[in-house]
């Protein structure tokens, strides 16, 4: 496994995290606004924690004016 990767989330748990449903999740990936899942098998794909992390991040600095 790669050093940088700590941990993955599943399409559901990021959904739980940002309070939104698949659509809306397949839609932000789409539009540009959180980077594309990584393909973990033939049927699962995957976020990495540390890009939802960021995303969140982002969007605090942006509530926060800074």
């Amino acid at each position: 496994m790669n050093p940088k990767v700590k941990s993955i989330y599943r399409p559901k748990t990021v959904c739980g995290i940002l309070d939104c449903s698949s659509s809306t999740l397949s839609r932000m990936v789409k539009s540009g606004l959180l980077k594309p899942p990584i393909k973990l098998g033939a049927r699962s794909v995957g976020f990495l924690k540390s890009e939802i992390d960021a995303f969140l991040n982002k969007r605090l600095q942006e509530r926060d004016g800074e």
